[in-house]
């Protein structure tokens, strides 16, 4: 594969040669940066794409699911300046670490004691919800450190929507009448832009410590690779990781199949391409020298041979030219030896 092919292979082709073909990096080494960016973002973009559809699906398995519990399970629910009040027996704990929402505690008449203990078992999960009487409180881990809580005070809520009071019957009817596809959609939208911002900052920090590794390996088996191309590279060796996380994503929130130690794998895929590429291009950097070399020797014994060629010639005319110089001393000789012929009367 040429440069030249190199530039117009579609995305689809290199996602391919990056996953199969290490010699491949050796082109990939000398793109453009815009090039390789958009490849880039184009990858990020079908990441956000694939998950948000999978969160989406989640999402919506828990709106009905939660709406089912809503009607069978609560049988009173009041909001009126700025309490809730929601009449059950004991206080609601929801856990399973495979939802979106990993734990959900409803309790409108818990004390202070009570809220502490809420708040402290939240805190273990990657995300949670309490409903209290006068606030919820909301953790997520991917938008907040992992030891923060955000509160949400029903009366700044109600303030906000104009509301004053509602009860379930008007909660289940607007539920009823809401647009779902809408709110999907919605949901959707906000999951891409999301998760494609997210992953592509942490991404691209993986790109930057590939880069480096790259570039001190280049050093240590003594080849002089850029900076620039050890980005290039980078880049497509984290190709094969990329698209293993989304499928773990797909399978994990489908089925609840998890691999541990599974980020761990993630990175030592990419630092063996990145460090399987690098010995590629130093072995096609020693072949090319010995063909290099191959080469000097061939043109140096075509160089002899034509010298040889032209020294033959010369020669044959030096010794034709010395047989001739050899040849007339001889005759000179010759004629000293012939007797002069008589001149006058001797004659």
């Amino acid at each position: 594969m040429t440069e030249e092919n190199n530039k117009k292979e579609g995305f689809f082709k290199k996602v391919l040669l990056s996953i199969k073909d290490f010699e491949a990096y050796i082109l990939f080494a000398g793109e453009k940066t815009r090039n390789v960016m958009g490849y880039f973002f184009m990858l990020i973009i079908i990441f956000a794409i694939i998950v948000s559809l999978v969160f989406t699906y989640k999402f919506n398995d828990t709106i009905k699911r939660t709406k089912d519990y809503f009607v069978n399970n609560i049988s009173t629910l009041n909001y009126m300046d700025g309490i809730l009040d929601i009449d059950t027996k004991d206080s609601i704990i929801n856990e399973n670490a495979n939802e979106i929402i990993q734990i959900v505690i409803i309790d409108t008449k818990a004390s202070e004691e009570n809220e502490k203990e809420y708040i402290n078992k939240v805190l273990n999960y990657d995300s949670g919800l309490i409903i209290l009487k006068d606030r919820i409180i909301l953790k997520n881990s991917a938008i907040t450190n992992i030891t923060d809580i955000i509160e949400y005070k029903y009366s700044e809520i109600a303030k906000n929507y104009n509301i004053d009071n509602f009860n379930k019957e008007q909660i289940v009817e607007y539920i009823n009448n809401t647009n779902i596809f809408g709110l999907y959609f919605g949901f959707f939208i906000v999951a891409v832009v999301y998760l494609g911002v997210i992953y592509s900052i942490s991404s691209l920090l993986d790109v930057l410590l590939l880069s480096i590794l790259a570039f001190l390996i280049s050093r240590l088996v003594r080849i002089k690779i850029r900076f620039k191309a050890c980005f290039n590279m980078s880049i497509h060796a984290l190709t094969l990781p990329i698209l293993l996380n989304c499928i773990y994503i797909l399978i994990n929130n489908l089925t609840g199949f998890t691999i541990q130690y599974f980020n761990w794998m993630y990175t030592t895929i990419s630092y063996i391409y990145i460090i399987v590429a690098i010995l590629i291009i130093k072995t096609d950097t020693i072949n090319k020298q010995m063909e290099l070399l191959k080469i000097i020797e061939e043109q140096e014994k075509v160089r002899n041979e034509m010298n040889q060629q032209e020294q033959q010639p010369k020669e044959k005319e030096q010794e034709k030219d010395e047989k001739e110089n050899t040849k007339k001393p001889k005759d000179k000789k010759e004629d000293k030896n012939v007797p002069d012929e008589p001149e006058g009367s001797n004659a």
